[in-house]
């Protein structure tokens, strides 16, 4: 993986994977699915991120998924 700031982010693509920007990553519906696919990756994490209406500051808001959670759910 190259380590580029911008381009941290997996995309999913017909070509296969690729490590991109936050505007073009995979975005998950499922946290299971996430944990599946992070497993693939060393060194790899899993962030949510809320966006307004649903964010609770009415701005865009991300955080990393607590990796203790992780571990005792899935």
């Amino acid at each position: 993986m190259d380590n580029k700031p911008d381009q941290r982010f997996l995309q999913k693509t017909m070509r296969g994977i690729e490590w991109t920007s936050q505007s073009y990553a995979h975005k998950f519906l499922d946290l299971g699915e996430a944990v599946k696919e992070q497993r693939k990756h060393e060194y790899s994490y899993i962030i949510w991120v809320g966006v307004p209406p649903y964010s609770c500051n009415g701005k865009e808001t991300w955080g990393e998924v607590n990796r203790d959670y992780i571990e005792r759910t899935y």
